[in-house]
């Protein structure tokens, strides 16, 4: 990529630039084509330098596709790290603004974002988080575990956590020892957990995870003692 020409307007930095490879792989199957079919320009935003919004007019070329078993005739060329198909954002953009969203939500994070000169809408930052893909699925090695109600009195599921990123793992829709031990058969690796004081976690967690060490978490460990000194005191 080539820089032709920067300036300054307002409160924006304004970049121009040109591709110049010499070929490009076709998005469809990744052949190899030098054939040239037109160009045109495409307007990217990227991140702030020195407190001004950057944009970049970016002017791109379109390739025949020479494989005949292709289903596209044409293909845009792609800028690695900088590009992507129909996007208006580079991708070093997309990542700050996708990282404010998850941290703020959408509007804390719209008004941070007019700080930061890359101001967006709080309904954009709601389709980046929705867009996020899901953090990866791994055996928590300290396993908290405690119930819930559905129907207070009447219907109780479970909650699992973990402990180290405090984050929600999954949910049983009962409370019972038989499905938190076939929980922790699918899923071998834990080493602590973390419960309250019910028997049926415990039977659970020895049948599903013998090797665990099972300990009562703090919040019920201060529930039993208030609840004592409060019958003693009365």
């Amino acid at each position: 990529m080539a820089v032709e020409r920067v300036s300054v307007a307002g409160r924006s930095v304004h970049v121009v630039a040109r591709t110049c490879a010499s070929e490009a792989a076709c998005t469809g199957c990744g052949a190899v084509s030098r054939r040239v079919h037109s160009s045109y320009r495409r307007r990217l935003a990227d991140t702030a330098s020195g407190g001004q919004e950057v944009l970049i007019d970016l002017q791109v070329r379109r390739f025949f596709c020479g494989n005949p078993g292709c289903g596209k005739t044409t293909f845009a060329e792609q800028v690695p790290g900088l590009t992507t198909r129909y996007g208006r954002r580079t991708g070093q953009l997309q990542a700050v603004l996708q990282a404010v969203a998850l941290a703020l939500g959408g509007r804390a994070g719209a008004r941070l974002t007019g700080r930061l000169a890359c101001a967006v809408s709080r309904s954009t930052l709601i389709r980046l988080i929705r867009a996020a893909a899901d953090p990866a699925d791994r055996t928590p090695l300290v396993l908290g575990v405690d119930d819930f109600a559905l129907r207070k009195g009447h219907v109780y599921g479970t909650i699992l956590v973990d402990i180290e990123t405090r984050r929600p793992v999954d949910m049983l829709a009962e409370r019972s020892a038989e499905s938190f031990r076939a929980w922790l058969d699918a899923r071998p690796g834990v080493e602590i957990i973390c419960r309250d004081r019910g028997g049926c976690y415990a039977e659970g967690a020895a049948l599903g995870a013998p090797l665990a060490i099972q300990v009562a978490d703090r919040w019920h460990l201060w529930q039993c003692a208030a609840r004592r000194c409060l019958t003693r005191w009365r």
